[in-house]
């Protein structure tokens, strides 16, 4: 058998969704983590994540 490309890998996959990114957790591995998107605050003024990328559900 031979080693898949990195695009028939995605293709299998499914790669990951817009909402998605990679991020290198506190022990330098890579993972699939979920996009930190600017919001509005109270006052309306907006807030810029200082991470752009984060685990998911906070893990």
């Amino acid at each position: 058998m031979r080693k898949l490309t990195r695009k028939e890998t995605a293709k299998i996959n499914g790669g990951i969704r817009p909402d998605q990114c990679f991020y290198i957790d506190q022990n330098g591995v890579r993972k699939i983590g979920c996009r930190n998107m600017p919001f509005q605050d109270e006052n309306g003024t907006w807030v810029y994540p200082l991470v752009e990328c984060d685990a998911c559900g906070g893990l």
